[in-house]
């Protein structure tokens, strides 16, 4: 029913390094696995959906299927993350965010593992974000109504993704992931290696922004099943 992460696999993962006390690759596989432990915790005690005080987005049962998978991806995304940064691999760290947490980004990671170079990803993410900046702005001036993940404003989006299931709220969180990725994947980009401690706060800082994108949505909403 909907168009799923076809072929898109993240990059290879990366072997575990471990660091010496007090390094600062020490320092990011701390701050990694304190992201991702928050990212997954559970609560203590089971909350029932009369307890939980987040909004409910209801999905057909395919569709939520579907998209908790895509959340789990995007789980393994940043593990990824941190590991290439544990390892200064600077530019591993940017084409994961850029290729698999972008907006678009099923469409460049099959065009990077169909051989396209990063010169021509790149032309193609600026005619996406033009037609998609000239979309939105039609849309603003139309009925109200949202195209993808975060287009427009109004009730339920539109297009052929998993935004035109989720309110506008939603929509917009989404593309505050996205665009946070993409600022945190230049950021990575722009390092010097070796790498110092403000190369370091920079990127953190950057991979912060994403993590609380996720947190923010997970605060808000919860997936349910529609009948």
């Amino acid at each position: 029913m909907l168009p799923l992460a076809r072929g898109t696999t993240a990059p290879a993962r990366h072997t575990r390094y471990h660091p010496g006390p007090g390094s600062l690759q020490s320092l990011v596989t701390g701050l990694g696995i304190a992201i991702l432990t928050a990212c997954l915790a559970l609560p203590a005690a089971a909350i029932s959906a009369e307890e939980d005080p987040r909004a409910a987005v209801s999905l057909p049962a395919d569709v939520a299927t579907a998209f908790l998978a895509e959340m789990r991806t995007h789980m393994a995304n940043l593990d990824d993350v941190v590991a290439a940064l544990a390892e200064e691999d600077f530019k591993t760290a940017a084409s994961i965010a850029e290729l698999q947490m972008t907006q678009g980004h099923h469409r460049w990671a099959t065009m990077a593992e169909n051989g396209a170079s990063d010169e021509e990803i790149a032309a193609a993410k600026a005619r996406f974000k033009a037609k998609r900046a000239a979309r939105n702005g039609q849309m603003g001036a139309g009925s109200g109504q949202g195209k993808g993940m975060g287009g427009g404003s109004g009730g339920m989006g539109m297009g052929p993704g998993f935004g035109r299931y989720m309110p506008e709220g939603f929509r917009a969180m989404g593309d505050s992931f996205h665009e946070a990725a993409e600022s945190f994947a230049a950021t990575a980009r722009s390092l010097a290696n070796p790498a110092g401690r403000e190369d370091y706060r920079s990127v953190l800082e950057g991979l912060q922004e994403v993590t609380s994108a996720c947190r923010a949505c997970h605060d808000a909403y919860r997936i349910e099943v529609s009948e």
